[in-house]
Order: structure tokens, then sequence, then C-alpha cells
């Protein structure tokens, strides 16, 4: 598997977890960096991550508004993307449209974004632990009974 997979058959195995933006990004931003960030990180070096298609897009939004605040460059996100693109990350598709009304059931019930609820409905379906520090989706992912890392 190469990273940045998109291949609908990702099936997930033992080790693998949820990756929501709000952890990733924390890698780039030596303020938002944490143990159980770094712990993330270290676990990909043996496990794969799967994230929502959005992450692509909301990964991008927070590089551009960092850009534009001056926290970074852009020749610094340039290697915060490369470094994304050589870790093993699975972009889902899911393959039914019941993905789409569960994340927005999931939203309305827990009072989520529906860009959040597409991380928890992923984790849900997939049967995989959430990587987070988004304090609203980790509430969601305790109330669904899904686990959370780091513990």
């Amino acid at each position: 598997m190469s990273a940045l997979d998109s291949s609908p058959s990702a099936v997930a195995t033992a080790g693998d977890l949820v990756l929501d933006v709000s952890l990733s990004c924390a890698w780039c931003f030596a303020d938002e960096a944490s143990d159980g960030a770094w712990a993330i990180l270290e676990r990909l070096q043996t496990s794969r991550a799967q994230v929502p298609a959005l992450w692509l897009w909301e990964t991008a939004n927070v590089l551009l508004q960092a850009e534009r605040r001056g926290r970074i460059s852009p020749a610094a996100s340039r290697t915060f993307l490369g470094l994304l693109e050589g870790l093993p990350i699975s972009v889902d598709q899911p393959a039914t449209a019941s993905a789409w009304h569960d994340t927005l059931a999931l939203a309305r019930s827990h009072r989520l974004t529906s860009y959040d609820a597409a991380y928890l409905e992923l984790a849900l379906r997939r049967g995989l632990p959430l990587a987070s520090r988004d304090k609203a989706l980790q509430a969601a992912a305790r109330a669904e009974g899904v686990p959370l890392l780091p513990s």
C-alpha cells in the first residue's frame, strides 16, 4: 500500500486507527504538539491511519490559515504535506450512501459539525479507535463506545 492510498478496498487491520486533522496537524506546530500526538505518529510506523476524504481539504485549510497568520511559511506547508504523504494513510471512499446519512445523524445527535461527525462515522463503520484532540468529538466517541487514542 502506498501513502495516501485511496483504494476503496483498504480493509482495516489490527492497530489501524482513524486520524483526525486536529491530531495530525499538531505534528506541524510546536505549540500544539504533545506526547500523545507524537505517540500516534510513532504508532504509524507499524499501523495505518484511515481518514475521510475531507481530511485532505481540512489539512490544506489549516496550513493555509497558518500561512496567512504568519505561523508558517509556504515552504513549511509543502514540507509538512511531504511528511504526511510519506505516512501510511488511507483515504476512505465509502461504498454506500449510508455513510452520508449516518454522518448527518451522528452530527445531529452529538451536536457536532458534519465534518467532525465524518471521523466518528468512519471509526464506527470500520470498528477502529479514533485519534483526535477535539473535545466535542472525543465526547461523542465516548458516547458511541469508540475507543480514543492516545488513551
